[in-house]
């Protein structure tokens, strides 16, 4: 088992992650880090137009491993007439 941090940036703002959790490979701490984007983007929806969530997960060494990072952005055509 190894310690991963997944820190999130939600539109720019970052929520570091300080203790860690242990996960037994770096590929289940992928499907980890995916799977917790997907249930935020899915419950918080933006308020505007655009909205750009990731986690990046990091080792005990603060080594950035891989980031994980979804895009939300509303195009409206313009109105026919």
């Amino acid at each position: 088992m190894a310690r991963f941090f997944f820190d999130l940036t939600d539109d720019g703002e970052v929520f570091p992650d300080p203790e860690g959790t242990e996960i037994a490979s770096r590929e289940a701490a992928e499907d980890e880090a995916a799977g917790a984007l997907l249930e935020i983007a899915k419950d918080r929806m933006p308020d505007g137009t655009f909205r750009e969530v990731a986690i990046h997960v990091r080792d005990h060494t603060s080594k950035l491993l891989f980031s994980v990072k979804v895009t939300f952005e509303l195009v409206r055509e313009p109105p026919d007439g």
